[in-house]
């Protein structure tokens, strides 16, 4: 079983002005079932008991039908030592981010193109992801990332342009006074 949660979100500005602020939060549950050699998937996005037991079932139909996977031996087992803590992929920083974080960034882009005289478009995305694994042989391991970025474009009043971007794991870590000086 993988079971994948997203919180992302997103400011958008167009026309040197900031006019989105957007957030969603998914989750996916995918489960995989295994007879003999024969292997069946099935995934859903609900976690209520109703949904969680029907993924089960059709993930299960699914194997009874399919060729065996003769390559197939076993699931992984647990290692010898835990799964290492991936610490240098995760910023606190960004899974609080807030709204205001975003928008800062974006208002500092658009001051820049505002000084040199061109209009500012872009978006400032956070995301944290967070992945849990676990089987029936007693794997049990999860891990979350974040991940920023702030992209610009610039459009100059004859018809020029410029871009810029930075992604970071910790959002705090992006330049966007850089970012909007090299797109401008």
């Amino acid at each position: 079983m993988i079971v994948q949660a997203d919180d992302a979100a997103l400011t958008r500005f167009a026309n040197s002005e900031i006019h989105q602020n957007v957030a969603e939060s998914n989750a996916r549950l995918s489960l995989r079932f295994i007879d003999g050699q024969r292997i069946g998937v099935a995934a859903t996005g609900r976690f209520d008991r109703g949904a969680l037991e029907s993924v089960a079932r059709t993930a299960g139909q699914i194997a009874r039908n399919v060729e065996p996977n003769t390559d197939f031996i076993t699931l992984p087992g647990p290692g010898p030592k835990p799964i290492p803590e991936l610490a240098a992929a995760y910023s606190r920083s960004t899974a609080e981010a807030t709204p205001e974080l975003r928008a800062e960034g974006a208002r500092t882009v658009i001051a820049e193109a505002d000084t040199a005289g061109v209009t500012a478009y872009g978006s400032f995305a956070t995301t944290t992801e967070t992945i849990i694994v676990a089987n029936s042989l007693g794997v049990r391991a999860s891990g979350a990332r974040t991940t920023s970025q702030l992209i610009t474009v610039s459009m100059g009043p004859s018809g020029g342009s410029g871009y810029a971007e930075a992604a970071a794991v910790d959002a705090t870590r992006i330049d966007a006074g850089a970012l909007g000086r090299e797109a401008s």
